[in-house]
């Protein structure tokens, strides 16, 4: 959205559309950290190369939730590094966002991720049980889907070995990840 709207006519004001995205991204960002903080403190485990960054970072989300009002307030959050913590569910991560360690911009700077480009392989990816679930029941949908006789052999292999993937990626979370506390139940 933020891109689409800095070509076109918004572009043309001193604030307006930018500053209300700015109060949103922020509100985002908010309720990402917020959530991960409620997960952490029920005793959901994180893994991944960013996952003592969220750690960090959700540590401080009491700190501001609900309290996104401004256009000062919603710069102060997205110009905190410490805090850029996007959740990811298409990709079923979150990036703790670090331009400099970020394979979604390896030409271009900016100072958001590319949410659509994320890789595997970043440095600023991080999971928790949640979307180590996700993964699994995507895994399941994929694997039902490659059974199903109306979809050709090598179509139902690649959905196969996609599926394989995932589960791999569920289970290298299950066996990386922190635990900062024992879930309570």
């Amino acid at each position: 959205m933020r891109t689409a709207v800095s070509v076109g006519y918004a572009a043309r004001g001193r604030g307006g559309i930018h500053e209300l995205l700015d109060i949103e991204t922020a509100r985002a960002t908010a309720d990402t950290l917020t959530t991960l903080h409620d997960e952490l403190a029920a005793g959901t485990g994180i893994s991944g190369p960013a996952a003592r960054r969220a750690i960090h970072a959700a540590a401080q989300a009491p700190t501001f939730a609900g309290s996104i009002r401004t256009h000062r307030q919603a710069r102060d959050i997205l110009g905190n590094p410490a805090l850029t913590v996007y959740d990811n569910p298409h990709s079923f991560l979150m990036c703790v966002y670090n331009r400099d360690r970020a394979l979604c911009h390896r030409l271009d700077v900016s100072d958001a991720p590319s949410l659509d480009r994320c890789k595997p392989t970043c440095a600023n990816i991080a999971r928790t049980n949640r979307h180590a679930d996700e993964l699994v029941q995507y895994a399941q949908a994929l694997e039902k889907q490659a059974a199903s006789e109306a979809v050709p052999g090598p179509l139902a292999d690649r959905l196969a070995r996609r599926a394989d993937h995932l589960r791999d990626l569920a289970d290298h979370h299950h066996h990386t990840r922190i635990d900062l506390q024992e879930p309570t139940s």
